[in-house]
């Protein structure tokens, strides 16, 4: 008997569509680690009951993971990025409001370095020119005849 070959233009194929819900977040896995029994984490443990399951739902390209802490541990956010960095929150003693803001910031972060700008350099733009425009002696004010104005 012989094989039925499909032809190329039978086969359905998925095309990316630019533009509405089509950027994925930088944010690639976000661990939260909590301890069940300290008194201190009752933030995290009431943000992981209602409001995780909606940033789940509302992040479906983000992995998130659970995972309980030995006894006396600090709870904390872990958020992996794309570019191989990682940012690390610590939210132990915050309230539920609170710990949901953080994972905010490590939702919205691109994981890059962060740059201090207190000591950052500016360099000159390209060719040199200043910020006031290129001097002339055409336009020197201190000649006779007040020189040429534009």
């Amino acid at each position: 008997m012989p094989r039925l070959v499909p032809l190329a233009s039978a086969i359905p194929r998925s095309v990316s569509v630019p533009g509405y819900r089509h950027f994925l977040t930088p944010l690639r896995k976000l661990i939260l680690d909590y301890d069940p029994l300290s008194a201190s984490q009752n933030g995290i443990r009431a943000f992981l009951r209602n409001p995780l399951m909606q940033l789940a739902r509302e992040n479906p390209d983000v992995e998130i993971v659970v995972r309980r802490l030995r006894r006396g541990k600090a709870a904390v956010l872990r958020g992996h990025y794309v570019n191989g960095r990682d940012k690390v929150i610590c939210v132990n003693g915050l309230e539920t409001n609170e710990v949901a803001n953080k994972v905010d910031i490590l939702l919205n972060s691109s994981g890059a370095k962060i740059k201090s700008l207190k000591n950052l350099t500016l360099e000159a733009a390209p060719g040199g020119e200043s910020a006031r425009g290129v001097w002339s002696a055409l336009h020197d004010q201190a000649k006779e005849g007040g020189g040429y104005r534009i």
